[in-house]
């Protein structure tokens, strides 16, 4: 065995000390967040929109989507 393997002393790695970190808290309890994104996919849905990435490109038909999404909430 070489003499670097023979000194090696895994507990000073830093991977060995992420992988044994403990978190001192954990998250918030209850269910996540709804992001903006997720909420926009269910308007989305909701209006039965196919394939809005197309949609997108033209702004009058979109203007049209954003307008009746508005009257969702």
């Amino acid at each position: 065995m070489s003499n670097h393997l023979a000194t090696y002393k895994p507990e000073t790695r830093m991977v060995k000390a992420i992988n044994a970190w403990k978190p001192i808290s954990k998250g918030p309890m209850g269910r996540p967040k709804i992001r903006w994104k997720d909420d926009v996919k269910k308007d989305i849905q909701k209006l039965n929109v196919p394939h809005w990435k197309t949609f997108v490109q033209d702004r009058r038909r979109w203007k049209e989507v954003v307008g009746k999404a508005k009257t969702l909430h």
